[in-house]
């Protein structure tokens, strides 16, 4: 716990307490309409796509930082400052939501459907669409890279 800093604990907690509400709250979390694979392959492209979109919106932001940092889990989440950090945390929250989810059906030995892959789709893609920002704005980013992050 030694390299822990307050951010990771932070992002573990609110990851944790996502993870928390998907179990507790089951299929309230899944979608009531019919939820088919190109239904999964658009919320993950979504994430990938938006995400990327409304960082180069925050470019316009006067109040942004003019420099942003490479996604971390060592970085404060809660600023618009530096939308990558806050995008990120967000994409595990969903993942976590809908992991709970899972992990809730399948304990009570319910069969898992193409509904309980909405809410991680759309997080993993919020996810990867903050690697694809940070390819797109690498400019923009500090020369800082968190230990073990191969840029």
């Amino acid at each position: 716990l030694g390299t822990m800093n307050k951010w990771v604990i932070v992002r573990l907690v609110v990851t944790a307490l996502a993870a928390a509400q998907g179990v507790l709250s089951g299929d309230s979390w899944l979608p009531a309409h019919q939820v088919t694979g190109l239904l999964l392959a658009g919320m993950l492209a979504y994430g990938v796509i938006a995400v990327p979109v409304v960082v180069w919106a925050q470019r316009l932001n006067p109040r942004n930082r003019p420099v942003w940092y490479f996604p971390s889990w060592r970085r404060n989440p809660l600023t618009l400052r530096d939308p990558l950090q806050f995008f990120h945390m967000v994409g595990f929250v969903f993942t976590a939501a809908g992991l709970g989810v899972v992990g809730r059906d399948l304990w009570h030995g319910q069969p898992l459907r193409l509904p309980h892959g909405v809410l991680p789709a759309f997080g993993v893609g919020m996810i990867i669409g903050c690697y694809v920002a940070a390819r797109l704005f690498r400019n923009q980013l500090a020369s800082e890279v968190p230990e073990g992050v191969v840029k």
